[in-house]
């Protein structure tokens, strides 16, 4: 059994197996090691996938482009279907089409099927509600599983960002870890130590949590929106006629989605 660990964030996305005794990213896309959270749907072609559905949309291709994938987790969206051509698909079911293809490039480039992952995840998909929070989870776990993977197991992304310097301390430690992401901005306290690094569940070890979800995305998106785009036009009375004729209403704010370029 090959097994893989997997960081499925909002803006990027990577993976990583163990060659030679040590972990190392797998190239997921040319010779890049990280890959967008995206994904481009055209009318009669196969979905593209991280960079080369940015450059998609940004040519002006015909289709729709999908990113922050990972922000509808934990939502009522989750279960929501989306007009995708002249089919209409679930949400979850777009997550998957964008995890099943980073599965296939890591097996292409790995050389071997990767039957097991270790999924990261944050503290809280969801702050104050433990039954949506478990919920996000069996989701992602329910994707995994329908895109081949047959073991699929969690761990804390606080706790998996610490583990390498966790190899490296003598005694018991305390750390703070700072998680500015795409999509939350997150802050742990968590406790290391050389009798703790080979526990399976390091849950206990979380002695504080704290965060907002405020992220990247939502800086570039207010930068844009909110200092860029009126420049040219947004939130005029002709953008608005434009954009009605065609159409083309907000979206909700847990995902990112695009049409061309007018």
């Amino acid at each position: 059994m090959t097994a893989c660990g997997l960081d499925f964030g909002t803006s990027n996305t990577t993976l990583g197996v163990v060659e030679g005794g040590r972990p190392a990213l797998v190239r997921l896309e040319g010779e890049e090691r990280t890959i967008p959270s995206a994904i481009f749907f055209a009318p009669s072609a196969a979905a593209k996938v991280g960079r080369a559905a940015m450059s998609a949309y940004l040519d002006g291709e015909a289709g729709r482009l999908m990113r922050s994938l990972k922000s509808v987790l934990g939502t009522g969206l989750i279960d929501e279907a989306t007009q995708v051509g002249r089919e209409r698909v679930k949400f979850r079911d777009v997550i998957a089409r964008y995890l099943a293809i980073v599965k296939r490039r890591a097996e292409a480039e790995a050389g071997r099927e990767i039957d097991a992952v270790a999924h990261g995840r944050p503290v809280h998909f969801v702050d104050g509600d433990e039954a949506a929070d478990q919920r996000a989870e069996d989701t992602l776990r329910e994707i995994a599983l329908s895109v081949g993977f047959r073991e699929v197991s969690f761990q804390f992304e606080p706790v998996a960002a610490a583990l390498d310097y966790e190899r490296e301390v003598s005694g018991e430690e305390l750390a703070l870890i700072a998680d500015i992401g795409g999509g939350t901005s997150d802050f742990s306290v968590i406790r290391l130590g050389p009798d703790r690094s080979g526990r399976e569940d390091r849950k206990g070890d979380i002695l504080a949590n704290e965060g907002v979800r405020v992220g990247g995305v939502d800086f570039d998106r207010r930068l844009s929106l909110g200092s860029v785009m009126p420049l040219l036009g947004l939130g005029s009375d002709e953008a608005a006629r434009a954009r009605g004729a065609l159409g083309l209403f907000p979206r909700p704010r847990h995902l990112v989605e695009h049409q061309p370029p007018l």
